[in-house]
């Protein structure tokens, strides 16, 4: 379902108040809140009495945890335009586990954390030694890039992926940091 097609119109309404309108529609649990401040009205979203996203006539800004900029400028947007900012938005929301809708009026599941052989290790913060723990005794060399065997549940503790090469578990979510090697000191001493 368009938001045209609601009732909403964008021509008639100012940026942030159909942003907010658009995203309130999909997010049914939450409220919406206007109050005026330097003659502009903001529009500010919460859920259970938690401001997450505030609306005025520069751009939206975020109080939720998102791996995205907290700020959205509206002037920035013209190449993408509205509908896909207010998709950007509702994923992001999606991200921090907030319940929200697609334009299906399906929820929208976050994006599952790909593991590859470039990430690193929060521990030993080497790369190519994460793995995805799957439980069994042997494993076929094919899937020995991706997957590394663990004898039994007890010992993954709820864990998703290993390190072969310090033998860190953790879980996909401890992967999202970004985890960088320390540079080493070069002495540049000319003796």
């Amino acid at each position: 379902m368009n938001e045209e097609e609601a009732g909403l119109d964008s021509a008639t309404l100012s940026t942030q108040e159909f942003v907010a309108q658009s995203i309130l529609r999909r997010f049914p649990e939450a409220c919406l809140k206007t109050r005026e401040a330097k003659l502009e009205i903001i529009f500010e979203i919460y859920f259970q009495e938690s401001l997450l996203l505030s609306l005025d006539k520069k751009g939206a800004r975020y109080f939720f945890p998102t791996l995205r900029k907290r700020v959205v400028k509206w002037e920035k947007i013209t190449t993408a335009g509205l509908p896909r900012v207010i998709e950007y938005i509702l994923r992001d929301l999606a991200e921090a586990n907030y319940e929200v809708l697609s334009s299906t009026n399906k929820q929208v599941l976050k994006r599952p954390i790909h593991v590859s052989r470039l990430m690193r290790c929060p521990e030993c913060k080497e790369g190519g030694g994460i793995k995805i723990i799957v439980l069994g005794e042997k494993m076929a060399a094919e899937n020995s890039q991706i997957y590394t065997a663990i004898t039994s549940a007890d010992d993954a503790h709820g864990a998703e992926i290993k390190c072969t090469l310090c033998g860190w578990i953790g879980i996909r979510g401890q992967l999202l940091r970004r985890v960088r090697r320390s540079r080493k000191s070069v002495s540049h001493d000319q003796s």
